[in-house]
């Protein structure tokens, strides 16, 4: 990496841990003018000065010295209309797809088998209709997304969901290249309320599966529609109309509450989609967005809230190629935990794969080559 971009890089990390130049400078022993210099890309690091300054300000050494990727360079290079971004997130994007790259060029992660000829809804309609057909192809009827992070992977989209704050950004999504293989990565505010985080999350996976930042015919309404696709795909119209009907006993409030729990989506998320699905009246939306649940009004029903994507959180399938790649001995415990953000300790660690476990793990697919 040239010395503009590692500079660079220590700035941000340097403004996201909270420190100033002078605080960096004492703990490396220098003056402020040499942290200034190196940020400027001005002066050579040495390897002794960058391993302490990536513990210090929290970031793995490959954060610096490893190329970003450039679908993450793209995003932070152009203007952030349909995106809310800030320094922090885009830190969080750039590192998780280099990791994701990572993983990719390793054979630990497979690449995605994406439709080419997927669009970005231009309709309610179209996109109430392709969210039903990618339910299909995740194998899911027409109950609730039990485990987001993971159906996500069913399409080639890890998730990684760090603290960026409650009144944080929601999240973005880059394309992963690596000598032919194609992944996305995407990072959630792991911070956001419950129903926010699922509700970006399956706005992301619209993002990839449309691949909009590709697609020329789409517009200013792209956002739109692809949240409309998000709330079909966590709150179909099937599921969500025999929910609504199970519970007609109960008050408009009441139904509302439990359709909410049911499938996961925030109270305005729920209200807006039994709106839209035409279960409740443009007026008794208003009343219910003017008489926003508390958590005693969940309890009162005998309702439980399943939390998900809180932070960190690392969807199963990136957590489980990295242990693969620690236990078959291709990454160290060092870069494992690293990869893992702190999820596991080195005491967590599997067992490393034995001679025998190997080679049958290498053979894992290639049965015919055995007979």
């Amino acid at each position: 990496m040239d010395k503009v971009r590692l500079g660079r890089r220590l700035a941000e990390a340097r403004e996201l841990a909270g420190m100033t130049q002078d605080a960096v400078a004492r703990e490396l022993k220098l003056d402020r003018a040499a942290i200034s210099h190196l940020e400027r890309g001005d002066r050579n690091l040495r390897v002794p000065e960058l391993v302490t300054l990536a513990q210090l300000l929290g970031r793995p050494l490959s954060y610096f010295v490893e190329p970003p990727v450039q679908a993450a360079v793209n995003r932070r290079a152009a203007p952030h209309a349909d995106h809310d971004s800030t320094l922090g997130l885009d830190v969080e994007v750039d590192q998780f797809a280099g990791e994701v790259r990572t993983l990719l060029a390793m054979g630990l992660l497979t690449s995605a088998d994406r439709d080419p000829a997927a669009r970005t809804p231009r309709t309610h309609a179209e996109a109430e209709r392709v969210a039903a057909k990618f339910r299909r192809e995740a194998g899911m009827g027409d109950g609730p997304v039990k485990d987001l992070g993971r159906v996500c992977e069913v399409f080639g989209l890890y998730t990684w969901a760090p603290a960026l704050g409650r009144s944080g950004p929601d999240g973005a999504c880059v394309q992963v290249d690596s000598e032919g293989r194609v992944a996305g990565a995407t990072v959630v505010n792991g911070d956001a309320d419950s129903g926010r985080r699922r509700m970006t999350l399956a706005h992301e996976l619209g993002h990839w599966l449309f691949g909009d930042a590709y697609d020329s015919q789409a517009g200013f309404d792209a956002e739109m529609w692809i949240d409309s696709f998000a709330i079909h795909f966590l709150g179909p119209r099937t599921g969500v109309t025999n929910m609504w009907r199970a519970h007609s006993q109960l008050s408009t409030r009441d139904r509302a509450l439990a359709v909410g729990v049911e499938f996961r989506l925030s109270w305005t998320a729920v209200i807006g989609q039994l709106r839209n699905l035409d279960l409740i009246t443009r007026e008794e939306r208003e009343q219910l967005a003017s008489d926003e649940p508390r958590r005693g009004d969940y309890l009162r029903l005998g309702l439980s809230w399943s939390d998900e994507l809180t932070a960190p959180y690392l969807s199963p399938g990136y957590v489980a190629a990295c242990l693969n790649g620690y236990a078959a001995g291709v990454l160290t415990p060092a870069r494992t935990l690293e990869l893992l953000h702190g999820l596991l300790t080195i005491d967590d660690l599997p067992q490393p794969l034995d001679d025998k476990q190997r080679l049958r793990r290498a053979f894992e697919g290639h049965e015919a080559l055995t007979r």
